[in-house]
């Protein structure tokens, strides 16, 4: 099974790909005018390497992941964040994302 973590931005889409725990293939791309487009532009780059609904869940995040018809699951980048800093860290701390539209500062 592979884990994709989506997060399409004002300017950038970041994609990761986990098979378990491993990080197999990571991939940044401009977002360019259309989240949509770009989003079609990942859903053909995972296919490519075998990836499909039937073998992953995905997660998207970001300014464009209303534009990820294929997710799962979509959550704010601000979710996002703190999952991720609670399961890196296992402990408080404090994060900064400065983004292409915003800026957002958590504890």
């Amino acid at each position: 099974m592979f884990y994709i973590g989506i997060d399409i931005g004002s300017t950038a889409a970041k994609v990761a790909v986990f098979k378990g725990d491993k990080l197999e293939k990571y991939f940044v791309m401009p977002t360019g005018w259309s989240s949509v487009e770009t989003a079609n532009t990942i859903k053909d780059k995972l296919n490519l390497l075998g990836i499909n609904n039937e073998n992953s869940k995905v997660v998207a995040t970001g300014h464009g992941r209303v534009s990820v018809p294929y997710a799962d699951k979509t959550i704010t980048e601000i979710t996002c964040h703190g999952k991720g800093a609670n399961y890196l860290l296992c402990s408080d701390c404090t994060v900064i994302d400065i983004g292409g539209q915003d800026t957002k500062v958590i504890v």
